[in-house]
């Protein structure tokens, strides 16, 4: 732990010094962008109106509203998960939702243990607690909305035309990829294009060519492609515009997987390879200079249950049919690499602290707690209490008691204090962030704290009727405000975690650090004890509300929590003045009118 902020107070005088910190309330780096219903964005340009995509319970992915943006200033170390395929930078407090493997045994095969299958697990984790075998979701199962047919609106004279859907996106597909219109003013013709060579790839032009024959317009054929002459036909298609401005319809980013993908795979026609590359596996990419069809392509993807990784595509000399094509006369476009590893296992993932001081931001959700995020080039869900009380916990160290720690000036005796005491020693070293700790570490550090009698601490709760009656923050301030009360001593100075200081008409001088359970030893073992606290008291709850599993899931907002929710409705420690809790008592309300 760095110890430079507690030194700094310390040294300047402040020799009773109590830390503050609470339990019972993750985020993402400000630099991920979000998939929203209205295409990618980054955190400040997200608002209420959109929806994120979000990991369901069994497998599907699903758009969801927003119920509140949340934006934090962060001074500390982030937890960075990272290999060639996936990067992942959140805060150590960040929960996941979590895949692990389903095995069966194979009677036809010596009865041996067979993997069948993934199966969501029924609480998230937290990064610093992900396993091995733990696996984070980076795509899912697409229903979509299936249409039988495209409906092409008419223009002029012309009746609207019923096509296909299926034949629809294998043609838009492949004028995606090589198609352009033009108008002719002096001839007054309207122009489609499907751009190919005859003699450079005959298998490719014969393919498009039996596909337009199907379609109710007449192309006619040349060495260099497809022309078409259509009004209707064109008016629909100029809305693309040239190279750098095509895009992907939303009515046909929302049809069913089975139609995505025959509309990627003449993308990939027209303007990507496919090949067999080692193990025999299929190799597809695809390339485009338009960074609003690449955004387009990347959502597709995702919901055909492809995940990808684009980079930005180096030029260099190469040949095409034994002809050299220099660099500076090639166009930089995007290389999107189709891939089908939809989980990413956390044993592949590299994990280190990386330090940060900025902005950090979350989403929070009415269910499922997950949206989906990319960060250089890829993706993956990263997820965002619902019960019980908040915890606030105060503790004060005696300053004589740290020579090593505090500096040189301290007192021979104190040092003689300190050498007796092995389990302040014990303490000391073992200090860290509760949400860094293991349930049982944290245990054995309270008992340490409670026997060591160099160290004074107090708690408060604040009750769910009082955070229903003053909302969670003013609940949090309030049972602080009660925990420096019960210490013995006057303090000099409170320290108190986060970015807000509790009450501005206190006597008693008061800081907020940010990070302070990384810098402060009294913040850090305030917040153990507080987490110790409130996590023993929803165990107590669990033996009185025993259909809600308060001692698996703590009263957080857990998969198994919302579900026995929902099957039980709320008891009388939820906190009602939460969405999804007022979400179920309305629904109740309306039932029990239906019946009357």
């Amino acid at each position: 732990m760095n110890l430079q902020t507690e030194k700094y107070y310390w040294k300047k005088g402040y020799k009773t010094i109590i830390g503050l910190d609470e339990a019972g309330r993750g985020c993402e780096k400000i630099d991920a962008e979000v998939l929203t219903n209205n295409g990618w964005k980054f955190y400040n340009n997200i608002n209420l109106q959109d929806k994120v995509l979000s990991y369901t319970d069994d497998g599907y992915i699903k758009w969801q509203k927003i119920e509140k943006l949340i934006e934090k200033n962060f001074e500390g170390n982030l937890i960075e998960l990272k290999n060639r395929g996936i990067k992942i930078i959140v805060t150590p407090d960040h929960y996941f939702t979590v895949l692990r493997r389903v095995f069966k045994r194979n009677a036809k095969d010596n009865n041996r243990l067979k993997l069948v299958g993934y199966k969501t697990r029924e609480e998230r984790k937290r990064v610093t607690e992900l396993l091995n075998n733990d696996f984070i979701p980076r795509g899912g199962e697409w229903e979509g909305v299936n249409k039988k047919n495209f409906k092409l609106p008419r223009a002029d004279i012309n009746k609207e035309k019923i096509i296909d859907m299926k034949l629809w996106v294998a043609f838009l597909g492949i004028y995606l990829a090589e198609g352009s219109v033009s108008y002719d003013k002096k001839r007054g013709s309207y122009r489609i294009v499907i751009s190919q060579n005859e003699n450079t790839s005959k298998n490719k032009y014969r393919k498009i060519y039996h596909l337009l024959k199907k379609l109710p317009f007449k192309f006619n054929k040349s060495k260099n492609g497809f022309n078409c002459y259509n009004k209707q036909l064109y008016t629909y298609l100029k809305q693309f515009g040239k190279c750098h401005d095509k895009f992907i319809p939303k009515d046909i980013k929302e049809l069913p997987s089975s139609l995505l993908n025959v509309f990627i795979d003449w993308m990939i026609l027209g303007d990507g390879t496919s090949y067999t590359g080692k193990n025999r596996r299929k190799v597809c990419i695809y390339y485009t200079v338009s960074k609003k069809l690449r955004d387009d392509f990347e959502e597709i993807l995702l919901k055909a249950n492809w995940t990808y990784h684009t980079s930005w595509k180096m030029l260099k000399d190469r040949y095409i049919n034994k002809r050299l094509i220099k660099k500076e006369n090639q166009t930089p476009c995007f290389e999107i690499r189709l891939r089908r590893n939809t989980k990413a296992q956390v044993k592949s993932l590299h994990k280190k602290e990386v330090f940060y001081k900025g902005k950090v931001f979350c989403l929070q959700l009415p269910k499922y707690h997950n949206f989906y995020v990319r960060r250089n080039g890829t993706g993956y869900f990263t997820g965002n209490s619902l019960a019980g009380p908040v915890t606030a916990a105060a503790v004060m160290i005696n300053s004589k008691a740290c020579p090593e720690q505090f500096g040189p000036e301290l007192t021979a005796e104190g040092r003689s204090q300190r050498v007796k005491n092995q389990n302040l020693k014990t303490i000391l070293r073992n200090a860290r962030d509760s949400k860094k700790l293991s349930e049982k570490q944290r245990e054995e550090i309270f008992r340490l704290i409670k026997k060591c009698p160099l160290i004074q601490f107090s708690y408060a709760l604040a009750s769910e009727k009082v955070i229903d009656k003053i909302n969670i923050e003013k609940a949090t301030f309030l049972a602080m405000k009660k925990c420096f009360k019960k210490i013995n001593l006057k303090p000099d100075i409170i320290l108190i975690d986060g970015n807000r200081i509790i009450d501005k008409t206190m006597k008693v001088k008061q800081v907020a650090v940010v990070k302070g359970d990384d810098k402060i030893f009294s913040i850090a073992l305030a917040s153990i004890v507080a987490k110790v606290i409130r996590d023993r008291k929803m165990k107590k709850l669990s033996l009185q509300y025993p259909k809600y599993h308060f001692h698996q899931h703590k009263g957080y907002g857990t998969k198994l929590h919302q579900k026995l929710i929902k099957k039980y409705g709320p008891c009388e420690i939820h906190r009602r003045s939460y969405k999804p809790i007022r979400k179920i008592i309305q629904k109740s309300k309306i039932k029990m009118t239906m019946q009357n």
